[in-house]
């Protein structure tokens, strides 16, 4: 098995003594510079909650966010919006619904399809 050395963060970017941080969220340059990102595009709610989603999956394309995990970030009705825009924008699609309990989510590559690509190169 593969031993991966564990690059710290800077101290401005964690609280740990160490910046060994056990989780954290990837996001690439292309996507975060796309347009299905930006502003006018993406309420500061569902760039919170996709940011969260992305915690909580752990890397993993279809995860489940509960209750109690957006309740911390949203109310119900923003965490409806904003999942909503989510799913309109292309960056999630609900895998398997239930009602009684949690949603499974996916990511999705349908962003990518939106408008063309008005991916920002830098």
């Amino acid at each position: 098995m593969a031993r991966y050395k564990k690059t710290p963060f800077p101290p401005w970017q964690t609280r740990t003594d160490d910046g060994i941080e056990k989780r954290y969220v990837r996001l690439g340059n292309s996507q975060l510079l796309d347009e299905a990102f930006k502003r006018e595009n993406l309420s500061h709610a569902a760039f919170r909650i996709y940011v969260n989603m992305l915690l909580e999956a752990g890397g993993k394309r279809e995860f489940t966010f509960s209750h109690r995990k957006y309740s911390r970030i949203v109310s119900d009705g923003g965490f409806q919006s904003a999942k909503n825009e989510l799913i309109e924008k292309g960056l999630i699609e609900v895998a398997e619904a239930y009602r009684t309990r949690s949603n499974v989510y996916r990511f999705s590559e349908g962003w990518k399809q939106k408008d063309g690509s008005h991916t920002e190169k830098f």
